[in-house]
């Protein structure tokens, strides 16, 4: 029967009765196989066959039909079947392995035991890779079959209904992702070593059919881990309400105390190296010895505490919080190294980096990497297509590039120089802008070590935008330049310079706009003859601001707030400028809407060849 309804699976013949009944047939093995489990008539990490007794033939046979089983329920899960999902949950659930803990010379009871990795990986390898993944690896040859990725209902019931629920769960699917990615990783690198052998031709096309579908596997390991927000910071965030799918061994000293989780404390390096070495074997598992608090400050030796033995307590690997975080670390840069990341993902992933990943993983700086690899990549991209997209993706980047330096002490002195390239006016028009006004305030303001040319580039380069860019980006612009200029006293020479011509006192303005080099810009030698432009602007509220910059009073006038010039848009100036009619009428004033600067004669100017038309007096 089973065999039956995979082959309907695979045809697509099958209906919502079928599906029922479908789900029901599933439940009934599930059961069957888990009371089979349970007499331990049924072990699914006994498969050697030297054993010729009947009970390990009938073990053998059944695991012949528990493989199965599993293979239907794994084509379940690539069709989107919600219901083999629910019971490969089940399986994992019910078929439980013993820990195996030799190794460390430890003993635990035959009663306990722990997830079993193999299945769980078998479920995170359906449930990542897409259809056309597996039609491509198995058939050899391009397939008529469309990209499909998994479904957001499928991610959404595995995440909420297993994944958030239990603890040990949740560090076996990010090790399971760790796994699964690498292994890519390295199938990737053993294919490339192959092609060199061959022409060029040869091994590009073989290589896009091998990794035509790789890009939907990554995306599919993105989302599922920008899932997981809530993985344990500390171990009272590990113990506090914590619920596992099997309970973890007791391993403690009979004067045990309270663990120390000290871990941040280590050589975290050493630590990330060895790690990515862990075995993934289902019943060897690692067992950690801490000390408790009284391993930090020595007992005095009196004859009373003498006796007393140094209170230790044995945790098993997912009792650590160091290592649930440490493995989360992991599945994020093994995932990162795979090529072809969707764009739509890469905004999302940046994003969850730099406002949750970064603050609790061990080494942040270890995505330094991935943060500048993405703004290179943008940059080239936004240079090509001026696309919006390729933007967001740089300033999602720099941000994440100023976290490390701000919080981490990352050393990225081409910082400031990527930033300045992305000060254009159509920076002002992405969803995104007030992420990146909020980037381009802080790094400026919060370091008042910034050399002198460095200041005057942005100065000037904030001067150009407010021309050219919108009323909302030209007030920031503004107010920032202010702020800037009042900040660092060494740039006031950009508003005092005076012309060196004595016929007619006009300055040759030398700064060059192209340059990303913030050393060959010349910004110092030239003068902000853009706020005098300014003054004349049509919104009177640029031109009041154009006016003050560089005349304010560094002891009586505060600066600017940036927070209430980022929230500026078309849409708010409109509405506070109708406020602004209203409340004048209301209080019976005249008001005062600037129309122009001059009132016309007529409709076209005199040169014009309708000049005679329309005329106004």
């Amino acid at each position: 029967q089973l065999r039956k309804s995979s082959k309907q699976r695979q045809r697509g013949n099958f209906n919502s009765a079928s599906e029922r009944d479908d789900a029901l047939r599933l439940d009934k093995l599930r059961r069957i196989f888990a009371r089979l489990v349970e007499r331990r008539e049924l072990d699914i990490t006994d498969r050697s066959n030297i054993d010729q007794s009947a009970s390990a033939k009938w073990n053998q046979w059944l695991l012949t039909q528990h493989d199965v089983f599993i293979d239907y329920l794994v084509d379940g899960i690539i069709a989107g079947k919600t219901a083999s999902m629910r019971t490969f949950c089940g399986v994992i659930a019910t078929t439980p392995v013993k820990i195996n803990l030799q190794s460390s010379g430890d003993s635990v009871d035959e009663k306990q035991y722990m997830l079993s990795e193999q299945l769980l990986n078998k479920l995170l390898s359906a449930l990542v890779k897409s259809k056309q993944y597996f039609e491509l690896n198995k058939s050899g040859e391009d397939s008529k079959a469309d990209s499909l990725v998994s479904e957001e209902s499928m991610l959404a019931l595995f995440e909420s209904e297993f994944l958030r629920q239990y603890r040990d769960a949740q560090y076996f699917v990010m090790k399971g992702i760790n796994k699964i990615a690498m292994d890519l990783r390295a199938s990737m690198d053993g294919d490339a070593n192959k092609s060199k052998g061959k022409d060029d031709k040869d091994s590009d096309e073989d290589a896009e059919v091998e990794y035509k579908g790789m890009g939907d596997v990554a995306e599919n390991m993105c989302r599922l881990l920008t899932m997981m927000d809530y993985v344990a910071r500390t171990a009272s965030d590990l113990n506090q309400e914590a619920r596992y799918l099997f309970d973890p061994p007791q391993l403690m000293d009979a004067d045990s105390g309270d663990e120390d989780d000290d871990h941040d404390e280590r050589d975290e390096d050493d630590d990330s190296e060895a790690d990515d070495t862990e075995s993934d074997s289902d019943s060897d598992e690692s067992v950690e010895e801490t000390e408790g608090a009284g391993r930090k400050r020595a007992a005095p030796s009196t004859g009373r505490s003498s006796n007393k033995r140094s209170k230790k307590t044995k945790v098993i690997t997912w009792q650590q919080s160091y290592k649930h975080r440490f493995a989360l670390q992991q599945a994020w840069l093994s995932t990162l190294r795979l090529p072809d990341i969707p764009t739509r993902t890469q905004k999302h992933v940046l994003q969850h980096l730099s406002s949750y990943v970064l603050g609790i993983c061990p080494s942040p700086l270890r995505f330094a990497e991935y943060f500048t690899r993405s703004f290179q990549a943008g940059t080239k991209k936004a240079a090509g297509t001026k696309g919006s997209s390729s933007n967001l993706i740089s300033i999602l980047a720099l941000d994440g590039l100023f976290i490390l330096m701000l919080d981490h002490q990352l050393e990225y002195p081409e910082f400031y120089s990527s930033l300045y390239q992305l000060l254009h006016p159509r920076i002002l028009y992405t969803k995104q802008r007030a992420r990146f006004l909020q980037l381009l305030s802080k790094s400026l303001m919060a370091n008042s070590m910034l050399p002198a040319y460095v200041v005057a580039s942005y100065c000037k380069k904030l001067c150009r935008l407010a021309l050219s860019g919108p009323p909302s980006g030209g007030l920031f612009a503004l107010a920032l330049v202010s702020n800037l200029l009042r900040k660092h006293g060494e740039c006031a020479c950009l508003i005092h310079r005076e012309g060196k011509r004595e016929d007619v006192g006009l300055i040759e303005d030398v700064f060059v706009e192209e340059v990303d080099d913030l050393t060959q810009t010349r910004a110092l030698e030239s003068s902000l003859w853009e706020l005098t432009a300014l003054e004349k602007h049509y919104h009177h509220a640029i031109a009041t601001v154009a006016k003050a910059v560089g005349t304010e009073d560094d002891k009586t006038t505060p600066m600017y707030d940036m927070e209430d010039f980022m929230a500026h848009t078309y849409k708010s100036l409109f509405e506070q400028e109708k406020k602004r009619l209203s409340d004048a009428k209301a209080n019976k004033k005249k008001a005062r809407v600037s129309l122009t600067f001059v009132e016309p004669d007529a409709l076209f100017t005199k040169e014009d060849v309708f000049g005679d038309f329309f005329k106004c007096k």
